[in-house]
């Protein structure tokens, strides 16, 4: 029975020393949008595609959680990233007066997603987080072409693991930032006939 003793003690300590595997998260993007709305309505039709080119396993991985073996510690979006932003996209259309039934025909909308990293440390001590993002927006009306990239980056330092609800509300401010700098671009409102 003694024997059993420091071998149990040895047990404890290495599994304290050596940190534990983080577990996944998932986390609930927000798919609403608030755009400020045109001086005019436009009423014309719009059609949304969202293309992901990021290189990962999952379409709803948008990130690792960091710690000891961050490849499985995944933070994970409800949905498919492109599924999440085009239903963003095509309700922030929608307020700008996109959808409706018109003789025009409709836009081409195209939002590319680039690069969606959230990443935090590797290691024992999880207290370094980052997150950038990078997307092109490109609008087709005919013979002419609007392509602009927008994007957002932020590192912060933290205590420990951020927790799920952390993470959300993190994700979704950037997401938030780069959304309200889109569709309140001069330029392409101007293109698609929005003032």
């Amino acid at each position: 029975m003694r024997n059993l003793f420091p071998l149990g003690l040895m047990a404890a300590l290495t599994m304290i020393l050596s940190g534990c595997v983080l577990a996944p998260q998932v986390i609930e993007l927000d798919d609403t949008a608030a755009v400020a709305p045109p001086a005019e309505s436009v009423s014309r039709g719009a059609l949304v595609r969202v293309v992901d080119k990021r290189q990962v396993s999952e379409p709803d991985v948008i990130g690792l959680r960091g710690g000891r073996a961050a490849e499985r510690s995944p933070l994970k979006a409800q949905d498919s990233l492109e599924r999440v932003l085009t239903s963003k996209m095509q309700a922030s259309l929608t307020q700008l007066g996109f959808g409706g039934n018109s003789p025009l025909a409709p836009l081409k909308v195209q939002l590319t997603v680039n690069q969606f990293d959230y990443l935090c440390n590797d290691g024992m001590w999880v207290n370094d987080c980052s997150m950038k993002v990078n997307m092109e927006l490109n609008v087709i009306d005919g013979d002419k072409t609007f392509r602009k990239p927008f994007g957002a980056s932020e590192t912060r330092r933290v205590a420990t693991a951020p927790v799920a609800d952390y993470n959300q509300e993190w994700v979704n401010a950037m997401l938030e930032n780069i959304w309200e700098r889109m569709f309140s671009d001069p330029e392409f409102r101007a293109f698609v006939g929005v003032q």
